[in-house]
């Protein structure tokens, strides 16, 4: 019986693997970081989950009840303080575990449709990416949204090869889960909806599947409506992102004055300036929500001069970063052609991604899954020219992993 990845000896370099990611999140937290941990939006993060725990008022940058950020993050840390000393030092852990923990998820998705090798691969790409470690020490959603982001692709493998109710429980509340940690994870759920209508054989997964994300979601729709008053399905504040990506190339700024004396939210005028941008002035807007943003999106790593690793550790985080995005252009259109589900995934989620404002940390989920892309269509690709000249065999990558 072929052993599963993630047991016996296989599990010894995911554990390895695991160890290593541990050790170098520590260095740079607690030894060679200068990075303060409630930094910009980690401070007012912070403050939220405080009121949180004194109050009991769920309020994102003021001291009154609202909507403006999705819960996935605030109630995790709120969970997290109500346990441990409300302290950074208590969440620099979590951090740490969590970052650290995302290379088994990672192991267990690429190595379950390529070979283990190549899930080691991805794995060490987790472990010493330098954003991945960098974003450890700040209180942020990013090092929970890469593990939950993680999580959902190799619990979305178990249930497509074991699809019982277990497995379709879990990773329909962890793709809940990560949308509302994150909700440019919503394309995410639209593409799963389409794999599992389209093969006959998952159509029946669907029911169980979207009543789950629809309990996950129910408390806090219903908390919004009852509490403010409002029809909130994520958030509430999301358009400033969409509004501040909406100029080309960054040469103007929200004209705030007009949007208050049309009576618009954020998103309403953003759409409107968007709009308006492609009728007037097509190829240009054309250019900026297409190559302008993915070369500002995915330009240089996400780190700063705080990040005070070896100065050779970082020449290889950048040959890295630009060797994953090179090989990328290959990948992502091949296994598209393969209809894989993560390539189609990863596609849904950066088009939808390209609506808002393109930074390098919005960036960094994408190099995690384009990582699990290149190792998935190197092994596909050499499992095709390998039984070339033979009877075609069936691609790893299908049916609808």
């Amino acid at each position: 019986m072929k052993s599963h990845p993630l047991i016996s000896r296989p599990a010894l370099v995911p554990a390895l693997l695991f160890v290593l990611a541990f050790v170098l999140r520590l260095i740079y937290v607690y030894v060679t970081s200068t990075q303060s941990f409630l930094e910009g939006d980690a401070g007012r993060y912070f403050a939220m989950v405080q009121q949180m725990l004194s109050d009991q008022i769920y309020g994102y940058g003021s001291e009154e009840s609202n909507a403006r950020v999705t819960p996935g993050f605030p109630l995790f840390a709120y969970i997290i303080y109500s346990l441990f000393p409300f302290t950074p030092d208590v969440f620099k852990w979590v951090n740490i575990l969590i970052g650290a923990s995302t290379v088994f998820p990672v192991c267990y998705y690429v190595s379950s449709i390529s070979r283990p090798l190549l899930g080691w691969a991805a794995g060490l790409f987790v472990a010493v990416y330098p954003p991945f470690i960098y974003m450890t020490g700040l209180f942020l959603t990013e090092t929970l949204f890469i593990f939950l982001l993680a999580l959902f692709f190799a619990s979305w493998q178990w249930m497509m090869k074991q699809p019982a109710i277990w497995p379709i429980l879990l990773n329909a509340a962890v793709l809940s889960w990560t949308i509302l940690t994150r909700p440019g994870m919503l394309p995410v759920l639209i593409i799963a909806v389409l794999f599992l209508l389209v093969t006959k054989s998952t159509r029946r997964i669907l029911v169980p599947y979207l009543l789950t994300i629809m309990v996950c979601f129910l408390p806090w729709v219903l908390r919004n409506w009852i509490v403010l008053d409002e029809l909130t399905l994520l958030a509430s504040d999301s358009g400033n992102a969409l509004l501040s990506g909406a100029y080309p190339f960054f040469e103007e700024k929200p004209n705030y004055r007009e949007m208050y004396s049309l009576g618009m939210s954020q998103t309403q005028y953003g759409i409107k300036v968007i709009l308006q941008g492609f009728k007037e002035n097509f190829l240009e807007y054309l250019n900026w929500f297409s190559f302008g943003k993915l070369i500002y999106t995915f330009k240089s790593m996400w780190v700063s001069s705080t990040m005070n690793f070896p100065q050779l550790y970082m020449y290889g985080g950048v040959l890295l970063h630009y060797l994953t995005l090179l090989l990328s252009l290959f990948s992502v259109p091949y296994l598209l052609f393969k209809k894989s589900f993560l390539a189609f995934a990863f596609a849904a989620m950066l088009l939808f991604q390209l609506l808002f404002i393109p930074t390098a940390r919005y960036g960094t989920p994408f190099m995690l899954l384009m990582a699990m892309l290149v190792c998935s269509a190197g092994y596909t690709l050499w499992m095709n020219r390998k039984h070339s000249g033979r009877l075609p065999a069936a691609s790893p990558l299908e049916p609808l992993h």
